[in-house]
């Protein structure tokens, strides 16, 4: 895991709904290397799962 992945985990993190285009956006990446680091992160277990905090 370098530091993109860590600033890419720090937004979903923050906010999960962001498309991997804005993501990649923030972190300056194109769009699908973002995705492909997104979709590695899953596989490997670093992202388990998406949830939504309610009031």
């Amino acid at each position: 895991m370098d530091k993109l992945d860590k600033r890419i985990l720090d937004l979903l993190q923050k906010d999960a709904d962001l498309t991997a285009a804005d993501i990649a956006e923030r972190v300056g990446l194109s769009k699908a290397p973002c995705w492909r680091r997104i979709q590695r992160l899953r596989e490997r277990g670093i992202i388990k799962r998406t949830v939504a905090l309610l009031e």
